[in-house]
């Protein structure tokens, strides 16, 4: 099954692309978190016709839901509503993606780095997703 993963930003959102049977991921894009974001996202669903949405949930570092976890809750009620009934939402535990996805950008400008490590957080949460299978 074809899965998209989201790391859910104020400001940006991170989306990476995997596959279940082959347990691939891939880094895919960035979106401006915006008013119609949600609707980019479900195009993004049909057009790659996935079948499962793996979004990192920030817990706390004691594993509590905190203000940021709330909004990404918020944010995963409102993709549902518009999301077809056989796509499953997964909420998956986020802590540390970002530093690990610095951590593998190592080397690159901060500019780039600050591009690419929303794509590459959600990279992370879709690889532990598959591992997990």
């Amino acid at each position: 099954m074809k899965v998209l993963s989201i790391d859910y930003g104020a400001k940006r959102i991170g989306l990476a692309l995997g596959d279940t049977a082959l347990k691939l991921a891939s880094p895919l894009r960035v979106l401006k978190n915006r008013e119609n974001v949600i609707e980019e996202i479900v195009k993004l669903i049909e057009d790659y016709s996935i079948s499962i949405v793996v979004v990192g949930l920030p817990l706390t570092l004691r594993g509590e839901v905190g203000e940021r976890a709330r909004e990404v809750e918020s944010f995963v009620k409102k993709l549902k509503e518009r999301l077809r009934e056989n796509v499953e939402i997964v909420l998956w535990d986020e802590r540390f993606t970002t530093e690990e996805a610095y951590r593998l950008l190592e080397g690159l400008s901060y500019k780039k780095k600050k591009e690419l490590k929303d794509s590459f957080a959600s990279y992370i949460i879709l690889k532990e997703y598959l591992e997990s299978l």
